[in-house]
């Protein structure tokens, strides 16, 4: 009986991979390199653009792999799709798309989403996507409203992730015409985040910004335990961030988040690429070089971190308040 019943399931599955007509569906690959809300939301994005854009899903196998922040394990996702001969992968993350476009070799169609450094791709065959570049003259103009003083900015990044030092120079720009100095501080893993943070506060920061670095995204609440209670803000590069995060200080729970951000809408970013990828299957052809770009940053600040700082946001800083955003 047992075997029979084994039987009947590994026939339900295979039936699923079957259309209404009894052909075997076709399959759009998703291989997102983590797990944190930019990326998470992303995700959501791209099934809705997908959907929006004349794909019916229920006529698709959609296969999404979480690569765990493994760059080794992107890779093997890759090669697991384009051995399964995949419509198409969508490739969420830098590590991930670096990953993915090597695997493929150009045999598959690969749109990336959240890069911040589409350069890397631009002479790729096959490959098109969106990039997430941040607004870093409206992240340093609600820095300086807020503190208006303000000399010193941290930055923590990944050395693992190429598109962290296109954005740190950047930002290194935009600073040093407003005579800013920007601390830049790497990590090999997260691991080295207590450390790094550290060292940033004994470099005497006034403040620290964030990047879309994955690796350091995943850690920004460990990075929030340690600068909140010395008073030091925290400003942030997605929403999510600003609204803040379950913590536990010193066995006191408490909802601490960045201070502020310039922030990026990801699930609309994630709608853009999967309207993008809707087009693709339906037959639009890759120009080589072309991606798109959500250029639109809104401002966003919470009430409730600015006075447990001790700070201010003045009238001029006309962004959504998140305080108290569940």
């Amino acid at each position: 009986m047992k075997k029979i019943i084994a039987c009947l399931l590994v026939l339900t599955v295979a039936l699923s991979s079957f259309t209404a007509c009894g052909e075997a569906k076709k399959t759009i690959g998703i291989i997102k390199y983590g797990n944190h809300d930019s990326l998470n939301n992303t995700l959501e994005g791209i099934l809705q653009g997908l959907a929006e854009g004349g794909i019916d899903l229920e006529e698709y196998e959609i296969e999404v792999l979480d690569s765990n922040f493994d760059t080794s394990v992107s890779a093997s996702h890759a090669q697991f799709l384009k051995n399964k001969n995949v419509e198409i992968i969508g490739a969420i993350a830098t590590p991930s798309a670096i990953a993915t476009v090597q695997a493929v070799d150009g045999r598959i169609p690969v749109v990336y989403a959240a890069v911040s450094d589409p350069a890397l791709f631009t002479n790729k065959v096959n490959v098109t996507g969106s990039s997430d570049v941040l607004d870093f003259v409206g992240q340093l103009d609600i820095i300086q409203a807020i503190q208006p003083d303000v000399k010193k900015i941290g930055v923590i990044y990944s050395i693992n992730e190429p598109n962290s030092l296109s954005q740190i120079k950047v930002l290194k720009e935009v600073a040093k015409e407003r005579n800013i100095e920007i601390i830049a501080k790497s990590i090999n893993a997260v691991n080295e985040i207590v450390t790094t943070t550290n060292a940033l506060v004994n470099e005497g920061i006034d403040a620290l910004t964030g990047l879309t670095d994955n690796t350091v995204v995943q850690v920004m609440p460990e990075i929030l335990k340690i600068l909140t209670p010395l008073g030091i803000p925290v400003y942030g590069s997605e929403i999510v961030q600003v609204e803040g995060y379950d913590i536990t200080v010193d066995g006191v729970d408490s909802k601490i988040g960045a201070l502020a951000s310039a922030s990026l809408d990801y699930v609309e970013l994630g709608r853009a690429t999967g309207l993008l990828m809707a087009r693709i299957i339906l037959g639009e052809e890759i120009v080589t070089g072309d991606y798109i770009s959500i250029e639109d940053s809104f401002f966003c600040y919470n009430s409730d971190m600015a006075e447990l700082l001790g700070l201010t946001v003045p009238d001029s800083v006309s962004g959504k308040d998140l305080a108290d955003v569940a």
